[in-house]
């Protein structure tokens, strides 16, 4: 079965070539990124103006792993917030009782 964005010689992608897939993108994209910085960098040498230090040590967080560490904290106030009504909800039943 041949879907419409397949052309007629292509083989549907498996997840490992999916996955291969984008490791190579990420990959690629974090070399562009280092010549970038590395570019940038001669460039204030070169015209004398000082940039912020690169901290090498420490590791980048991928777009991915920031929207789950929001996500989280965003879920961790949900249920601190939702922990406190249940206990504002049981002391009305218990003092209007």
């Amino acid at each position: 079965m041949r879907n419409d964005w397949q052309d007629q010689d292509e083989q549907p992608k498996t997840r490992a070539d999916y996955r291969r897939e984008q490791e190579r993108a990420e990959q690629d994209f974090q070399e562009r990124d280092r010549k970038r910085v590395e570019v940038e960098k001669e460039y204030a040498r070169t015209h004398g103006r000082s940039m912020p230090e690169d901290d090498d040590d420490r590791q980048r967080i991928s777009p991915a792993e920031q929207k789950q560490q929001r996500l989280g904290r965003r879920l961790n106030w949900a249920i601190g917030w939702l922990v406190v009504l249940i206990v504002i909800v049981y002391l009305i039943l218990f003092l209007v009782d």
